[in-house]
């Protein structure tokens, strides 16, 4: 006889390429049930689970619901579906891209069931959710310690547990700004770049350098704008010129620009504040004006705390 506890049956309500590959991921260690819609979406997937005839079928059968829908209002539809098939103590988990005003809905739905509704953002391509190294956001913290946070931990390579209920979608949210609005920015700067017959590999290893795109994460936001740090460095007013003079370039070129004059007329705002001077790492005290928040606690060293 063995002492061991029995693995959670799971289900997957939406076989699209991330609930496939969630499936994939899921399969070694899990008993596995699903459910799409599309029943063609169930090709090549024999191997990995069994299919349910409903999402209602499934629910009933399942300790954890993971839903990998194309839109909020597809996941909350399911829900009003599965909502009396849930059993009491049953964790639905919203891995869709949805708001987390869509996950408050999702938990309304279902709480009268007595269901845990937790939302688990994924962060990085399908290939590594596939291949058991998912990046996962996940929103209440009391998720560590049950039935979804263990899964989650099996098929990821980093689990950021956060504050409540949404905050995984409100992150996932935020980090795909920044990714959709740098690809923008290098499509840019490539395009300057070729306009000028500078060899895309020699822009692709600028880019690459810890002096590249690492540079204002690494060191202006983490470094100089944890520390309050604006003294040397680039001042204000000299990344103002350069971006002033790539923008004349840009237009001498008939290169179309989005992302970089919008960022320019923050560097145009940082100097009408008074951050000439400073190290352009110190730009982040604007939001922290506008907003009346603080990027990180207990901050030095603030260059706007005495102007009005």
């Amino acid at each position: 006889m063995t002492d061991e506890t029995p693995q959670p049956r799971i289900g997957v309500i939406g076989v699209g390429n991330a609930g496939r590959a969630l499936l994939q991921a899921l399969s070694a260690q899990h008993s596995l049930l699903a459910y799409d819609r599309d029943p063609a979406s169930y090709d090549g997937l024999d191997s990995l689970c069994a299919f349910a005839e409903s999402a209602a079928e499934l629910a009933a059968q399942a300790d954890i619901v993971i839903l990998s829908l194309p839109t909020p209002a597809a996941s909350l539809s399911v829900a009003h579906e599965i909502r009396d098939s849930l059993a009491p103590g049953a964790v639905v988990v919203e891995t869709s891209t949805v708001r987390a005003e869509d996950v408050e809905a999702l938990h309304e739905a279902l709480s009268s069931t007595g269901a845990q509704v937790i939302d688990a953002a994924v962060i990085g391509g399908v290939h590594k959710l596939a291949a058991g190294r998912g990046v996962f956001l996940v929103g209440p913290p009391e998720a560590a310690t049950g039935l979804a946070g263990c899964m989650l931990r099996a098929i990821s390579e980093e689990i950021f547990f956060l504050n409540g209920r949404g905050d995984g979608m409100r992150a996932k949210l935020v980090a795909n700004a920044v990714s959709h609005t740098a690809y923008v920015l290098l499509l840019e700067a490539g395009a300057l770049a070729a306009a000028q017959n500078i060899p895309m590999d020699v822009f692709a290893r600028l880019m690459e350098r810890e002096s590249g795109l690492l540079r204002p994460l690494k060191h202006r936001f983490s470094e100089r704008l944890r520390n309050g740090d604006f003294s040397g460095g680039m001042s204000t007013v000299n990344a103002r010129k350069d971006s002033a003079l790539i923008l004349d370039q840009a237009r001498a070129l008939g290169v179309p620009l989005f992302a970089i004059p919008a960022t320019h007329a923050a560097y145009e705002l940082a100097v009408a504040e008074g951050l000439g001077a400073l190290d352009y790492a110190s730009m982040g005290r604007l939001w922290e004006k506008w907003l009346g928040v603080s990027y990180f606690p207990d901050e030095p060293n603030d260059p706007l705390a005495s102007r009005p």
